[in-house]
């Protein structure tokens, strides 16, 4: 059975819109390899009955630094895989009526945050990431490939999956989601305190400013090919609670 790690999953299905770069990365010719899986997510015991689905530039720093910072009931679900394959444990949740819970952004925003995330980590030379967005080549490594790629393992299974949007409420639609989902009504709640980390803004060196030009440059007057790419994205962030 061949390997479904998110790079692979963008190559294989969004391989137009895919950089040079993400094929070396599928490849192993960065010095990584990709993995898959459940990684970064997290699964609640019994009383909630809940697996949050880590997403790339979606919060996923936040929300896990409160999981652990404040003991809150939620574990590491790599830790519980024990060798079974992703999928196998994936239908085991729903058939043990767990509910997928993940956030969605809005995919401008969250594709500047990416672009802004591979330039940090990379450094590609300007010239190639240039040609790159003239060429409509939007997808570098995970940070930018399209946000519903991360929640395969929920959406290929029949799992129900929640989205909850980011913004300005974002904190209270979660805790208001969670206590909702509490099974046992008769533990007191405890609300979650999300901290706002790795802001774009604040990696050194920071080229945040850089990709927003090259989104108003080259992206922005016309639109078509992005806005394609991301088009689930896109719906997903307006349907989001």
């Amino acid at each position: 059975m061949k390997r479904r790690a998110v790079i692979d999953d963008a190559v294989e299905q969004y391989g137009k819109y895919c950089s040079t770069f993400s094929f070396k990365l599928q490849k192993g010719e960065t010095g990584e390899t990709p993995k898959e899986g459940f990684l970064n997510c997290y699964v609640s015991p019994d009383r909630y009955k809940l697996v949050y689905m880590h997403v790339d530039k979606c919060g996923s720093t936040s929300i896990t630094t409160a999981f652990k910072n404040d003991n809150y009931y939620f574990y590491p679900l790599e830790n519980f895989l024990n060798g079974k394959k992703p999928d196998d444990v994936a239908k085991f949740f729903v058939e043990d009526g767990y509910e997928f819970f993940t956030f969605s952004r809005d995919p401008v925003k969250r594709w500047i945050s990416g672009l802004n995330e591979f330039m940090c980590r990379y450094k590609p030379p300007s010239d190639w990431l240039i040609k790159q967005v003239i060429d409509k080549k939007y997808i570098y490594d995970e940070h930018t490939v399209p946000q519903k790629i991360f929640s395969r393992l929920c959406n290929e299974n029949g799992g129900r999956l929640t989205t909850i949007r980011m913004d300005g409420n974002l904190k209270h639609k979660l805790n208001l989601f969670l206590e909702s989902k509490l099974i046992d009504k008769d533990l007191n709640f405890k609300p979650v305190k999300l901290p706002h980390l790795r802001s774009s803004k604040n990696f050194i060196p920071n080229y945040t400013t850089v990709c927003k030009k090259l989104y108003e440059q080259f992206i922005e007057p016309d639109p078509e090919e992005f806005n394609k790419l991301y088009k689930d994205d896109y719906e997903t962030y307006k349907d989001g609670i």
